[in-house]
């Protein structure tokens, strides 16, 4: 009976790492494999606007996908809310507009603020009337736009840049001066 049971434990576990194999195998196939000529085409439209540098008041255009830094604001907060040592909030006021033929979304995990060369996000909440109408998340529909402010804690003496992150599936940013 002991060794039945010990054949039927290796039959499971046979089937387990099996269906682990195969799971691997799809999610190469579906999600690993953009054929060369489309990607390099796609990087040849987009890489000028990828390696541009962009200040505040400049609308960066990425596939029909615009964004402007508005303005930027520093604060030391309030008596109840103060950043980190040596930090103030810094307060963002971008616009997203939808020039493309279809609804898009906009997210603000979709940004970081870098501070020589450390990127935090920009999801600090704060009341006190120090950042109102901040940026969430939403689509827009073709020829939409929303404006809001983005808020992180930086030193205000760092070299500070806002980053946008332009997909989920790779590490390629727009950079706006914000400094």
């Amino acid at each position: 009976m002991l060794k039945s049971f010990g054949k039927g434990m290796f039959g499971c576990f046979g089937v387990f790492i099996g269906f682990i194999i195969l799971c691997i195998t799809l999610v190469f196939v579906f999600f690993g494999g953009d054929s060369g000529t489309s990607k390099n085409a796609d990087k040849a439209g987009t890489n000028n606007n990828l390696s541009k540098e962009y200040h505040v008041g400049d609308t960066v255009s990425y596939k029909g996908y615009e964004i402007k830094v508005n303005n930027v604001n520093f604060s030391n907060g309030s008596e109840y809310e103060t950043p980190d040592t040596g930090k103030q909030y810094v307060i963002i006021n971008v616009t997203i507009t939808n020039n493309t033929d279809q609804k898009q979304s906009y997210n603000p995990y979709d940004f970081k603020l870098n501070a020589n060369g450390n990127a935090t996000d920009v999801d600090e909440i704060v009341t006190d009337n120090i950042a109102t109408e901040q940026l969430h998340y939403g689509d827009l529909d073709n020829g939409a736009s929303v404006t809001g402010n983005l808020v992180g804690q930086a030193d205000p003496n760092a070299k500070l840049k806002l980053q946008y992150k332009t997909s989920f599936w790779n590490d390629e940013t727009v950079d706006i001066l914000l400094n």
